[in-house]
């Protein structure tokens, strides 16, 4: 009897760390991908208790077909809440336009918005879990845009930290700093023929921009 109440035990034990283990291995859903997003950088209270943004930065241009290879340009913008960004490449307030930018590329407008964690799916929509893979020596998560023709924007987040680390394979999130109770990406690499374009942000805060 003491032989088969040890087996039964086993045999409950074995079925119990089985059921946890498909458990841990559940599925993949776009949703828990982007849930854990906007936690992994500050949640939703943090993300939406700011309308407004401006950012003060640096473009770094490190390319083999201009002269000089190595340039750095100013760069100014404010985003709001709506989606309105104004940008220029100028280190003075003053030279900021009123109107808005319209012809910025999808993967800035994206990043300048102030709610980003929350508003993924609005740039990137149709996405879909493509799977796992390693990326730079770290395992992330892919989804990826159900359309082929949107390939080049499949996102991957490090499994680790939850964070956005790659949009396509051509754009790098780096340096994740906390601003305002959100992290923050403080580098954004943008991979070109021949080099890169790096944005990187010296300083950024809430509201609207500073004065001239």
């Amino acid at each position: 009897m003491k032989t088969l109440t040890t087996m039964f035990t086993c045999a409950a034990m074995v079925a119990t760390g089985a059921a946890l283990a498909q458990t841990a291995e559940a599925p993949l859903t776009v949703d828990a991908v982007l849930t854990r997003f906007a936690a992994a950088v500050g949640g939703r209270d943090a993300l939406t208790r700011v309308d407004r943004r401006f950012y003060d930065g640096m473009i770094v241009q490190d390319l083999s077909w201009t002269e000089p290879r190595h340039q750095e340009t100013p760069f100014l913008a404010t985003a709001d809440a709506g989606g309105l960004v104004r940008y220029a490449e100028a280190d003075a307030w003053s030279d900021l336009p009123d109107t808005v930018a319209t012809g910025l590329d999808t993967k800035l407008r994206w990043i300048l918005h102030p709610h980003f964690a929350l508003r993924v799916e609005e740039f990137f929509p149709h996405l879909s879990v493509s799977g796992r893979e390693i990326r730079e020596g770290r395992p992330v998560v892919v989804l990826a845009p159900r359309d082929l023709r949107f390939a080049h924007y499949a996102l991957c987040f490090d499994e680790e930290s939850g964070l956005l680390t790659h949009v396509g394979y051509y754009l790098r999130l780096e340096d994740w700093r906390e601003e305002d109770g959100v992290l923050y990406p403080h580098r954004w690499v943008f991979s070109r023929k021949g080099g890169h374009t790096t944005y990187v942000v010296a300083e950024m805060g809430t509201g609207p921009a500073p004065g001239p």
